[in-house]
C-alpha cells in the first residue's frame, strides 16, 4: 500500500485486479494479429477495439472529381501529343526543313497551280450541272 495515502482512503481505492484473478505476470502471453501485425496482450486483457466512423461524403463532390479527372486526362493527352511532335521534329528534322525550304522557294508556282486547279474544278462542276439539267429536261419531255 502507498504510505503517502492515509489508511482510511486506502480502503476505498479500487483493487488493481479482482482477488480471484491471477496476476498478469503469471499469465501466459497471447498474440492477436491485425492485418498481419502482432499485438501482444495477456490472456484476460482483451485488446482495445477502436472504431473509426468515416464521413458519409468525401471532400469533393462528384462533379469536382469528374472535372479533375477530365483535366488530368486532357493534360496527359497534351503531353503525349507534344512529345510526338517533338519526336517527329527530331527524327525528321532535316527532311522537314528540306520540305519547308522547297515549298518556300516554289511558293509562287505552287500558288498559281493551286489557283488553276480550283478554277478548273469550278469550270468542271458548272459543265456537269449544265449536263445534268439538260438530262432532266430531256427525261421530262
Amino acid at each position: 500500500m502507498n504510505p503517502e495515502i492515509p489508511q482510511q482512503q486506502q480502503r476505498h481505492l479500487p483493487q488493481p485486479f479482482p482477488a480471484q484473478a491471477v496476476p498478469a505476470h503469471h499469465r501466459p502471453p497471447a498474440v492477436a494479429y491485425h492485418d498481419g501485425v502482432p499485438y501482444h496482450y495477456t490472456i484476460g486483457q482483451q485488446p482495445q477495439q477502436i472504431v473509426v466512423q468515416l464521413p458519409d461524403q468525401g471532400s469533393m463532390s462528384p462533379a469536382q472529381r469528374e472535372l479533375v479527372v477530365n483535366v488530368v486526362l486532357l493534360l496527359v493527352v497534351a503531353v503525349v501529343l507534344c512529345g510526338c511532335v517533338a519526336g517527329l521534329v527530331v527524327i525528321c528534322g532535316g527532311t522537314l526543313m528540306g520540305l519547308i525550304g522547297v515549298v518556300g522557294a516554289n511558293a509562287v508556282p505552287i500558288g498559281i497551280t493551286a489557283v488553276g486547279a480550283i478554277v478548273a474544278a469550278g469550270w468542271l462542276v458548272t459543265k456537269l450541272k449544265g449536263l445534268a439539267q439538260a438530262a432532266t429536261e430531256t427525261t421530262k419531255k
